[in-house]
C-alpha cells in the first residue's frame, strides 16, 4: 500500500501504561520517514507523573501535537477504551497513517476498527512477548529494543572453510588439467619445472640475503682483530727476545770480569782487597738492567685496547704472557 491519503497527518496511539517512554522515542524516529506531515501523539500523559518533565520537553518540540484521551471511567482497560474511542475520531476525520505502541492483545479490535471501511496502513510496535495475533493485525511490526545482527556461528564459520576449501580443490584441478594439456602438446611438465628452478636459482645468486651480507662482515671484522693481535704478538716477541738477549750479554761481561779479578787476586792479594768494592759496585750496575727488563716482563708499549685484549685473553685462558704471544704468533704465521 502507498502512503497517498489526502491527509498528511500520522496518528500515533501511545499505551503508556504498558510500554515505557523510551518505546516512544524509538517510533518518533520510524515516523520521520513520513515527514513532512502532522504528528499527533494520543495518550493520558497525566497518569505518569515521574515522566512530567520529558512529556514537557517533547510537548516544545515543533511538528508535534498532543492529544489527551478522555476516560469514561477509572480502573482496568479505561485507557485502552479511551484510546479506542480517539482513534474512531481521527478515523472519520479522514486519518489513515496509525502507529500503535504497545504488546498488549486487546489493541487487535483498534486494528479491525481502523480497517472496518477504507484501509489503513497501521504499524505496530512493540516487545518481543507480543503475540502472533497482534502482530498479525498490522501491515508492519518494529520490535522494541531493536535486535542486533547475529554473530557468525560455527555453522557458518564451517560452511565458509568448506567453501574455501572447494574453491581450493576445483583450482588445483584446473591447474592438473593445464598441465595434462601442455604435456599432450608436447611441452613436457619436468622441462617446465626444471627452467622455473633455473630461474629462481639464478634470481638467489642474483640477490645475497641480508643475513649473508652480515655474516660476512662480521668474519671481516674478526680476521682484522685476529691479524692485529698476531703482529702486537709478533712485536712483544721480538721486544723480550732483545731483552733476553741483553741480559745474557751482561751475565757473560759479569763473569769475564769476576775471572779477571780472581787471576788478579791470585796474583796480588792487597791490590784485590781494594778493589772488591769497585767491583761491587760495577756487579752492582750491570745487574740493575737484568732487573731492569726480566724475562717475564712486557716492555713493549702497545696501544691500551690491544693490551687489555691480550689480559682478558690471558685470563681466559689461564696462560702465561709469553704463552699466548707464542701461541697468537705461530697462530698468524701459519694462516
Amino acid at each position: 500500500m502507498t502512503f497517498d491519503s489526502s491527509n498528511d497527518t500520522v496518528a500515533i496511539l501511545y499505551d503508556i501504561e504498558n510500554a515505557p517512554f523510551e518505546m516512544l522515542d524509538y517510533t518518533l524516529g520510524i515516523a520521520r520517514r513520513f515527514q513532512p506531515c502532522r504528528i499527533i501523539v494520543v495518550t493520558d500523559w497525566d497518569k505518569v507523573p515521574e515522566d512530567q518533565k520529558r512529556w514537557e520537553r517533547l510537548r516544545r518540540r515543533p511538528g508535534f501535537t498532543f492529544r489527551p484521551v478522555t476516560r469514561t471511567y477509572l480502573g482496568k482497560n479505561s485507557l485502552d477504551n479511551a484510546l479506542y474511542d480517539s482513534a474512531l475520531v481521527l478515523y472519520k476525520d479522514g486519518v489513515r497513517r496509525y502507529f500503535i505502541i504497545t504488546t498488549d492483545s486487546d489493541f487487535v479490535k483498534i486494528a479491525e476498527a481502523l480497517n472496518s471501511g477504507d484501509k489503513s496502513y497501521i504499524i505496530g510496535v512493540g516487545t518481543k512477548q507480543a503475540s502472533e495475533t497482534l502482530r498479525s493485525a498490522y501491515d508492519e511490526f518494529f520490535c522494541y529494543p531493536p535486535e542486533k545482527p547475529e554473530k557468525k556461528t560455527r555453522k557458518a564459520k564451517a560452511e565458509k572453510a568448506a567453501d574455501k576449501q572447494e574453491k581450493t580443490a576445483k583450482g588445483k584441478t584446473a591447474k592438473n588439467v593445464k598441465n595434462a594439456k601442455s604435456e599432450a602438446k608436447g611441452e613436457p611438465k619436468a622441462a617446465t619445472n626444471a627452467k622455473a628452478g633455473k630461474g629462481a636459482k639464478a634470481a638467489k645468486a642474483e640477490k645475497p640475503t641480508k643475513a649473508t651480507k652480515t655474516a660476512k662482515t662480521a668474519k671481516a671484522t674478526k680476521e682484522a682483530k685476529a691479524e692485529e693481535l698476531a703482529k702486537a704478538a709478533e712485536t712483544a716477541v721480538s721486544e723480550v727476545q732483545k731483552a733476553a738477549k741483553t741480559t745474557k750479554a751482561t751475565k757473560e761481561t759479569k763473569g769475564r770480569k769476576n775471572a779477571k779479578a780472581e787471576k788478579v787476586a791470585a796474583a796480588k792479594p792487597e791490590k784485590v782487597a781494594k778493589q772488591e768494592k769497585p767491583a761491587k759496585a760495577a756487579d752492582t750496575k750491570a745487574e740493575a738492567p737484568a732487573k731492569a727488563a726480566p724475562a717475564d716482563a712486557l716492555t713493549v708499549r702497545l696501544p691500551r685496547t690491544l693490551q687489555r685484549d691480550l689480559e682478558r685473553r690471558k685470563e681466559e685462558e689461564g696462560v702465561s704472557m709469553d704463552e699466548l704471544v707464542t701461541y697468537l704468533l705461530m697462530r698468524g704465521i701459519t694462516q
